[in-house]
């Protein structure tokens, strides 16, 4: 219970944020760098993946990452309804 307030009080903060350079600096400051760099590649793939223009082999080659994060990401968004997808390209 108390890690789902905590990951609620973190989307608070970040949804408090009206400048996106000011968002970029918190969490440069609460993650690693590593953790930026897999939060990136996860919503590339995400991104790719949603477009359908790619095969995963493509999107691994293209993203850098192993053939696991592609079927991941796959995965998680077969279980995502349209109104969620829609978020991936920032669309509401």
């Amino acid at each position: 219970m108390k890690q789902s307030q905590n990951w609620q009080a973190f989307i608070d903060n970040c949804n408090s944020f009206n400048d996106s350079k000011e968002l970029k600096k918190f969490l440069e400051l609460v993650l690693t760098r590593s953790e930026v760099e897999k939060i990136a590649a996860r919503y590339q793939i995400l991104i790719e993946l949603s477009s359908e223009e790619l095969t995963q082999r493509e999107i691994a080659q293209k993203v850098g990452v192993s053939i696991f994060n592609i079927t991941r990401g796959a995965n998680q968004l077969k279980l995502a309804d349209k109104a969620t997808k829609k978020l991936i390209n920032g669309k509401k």
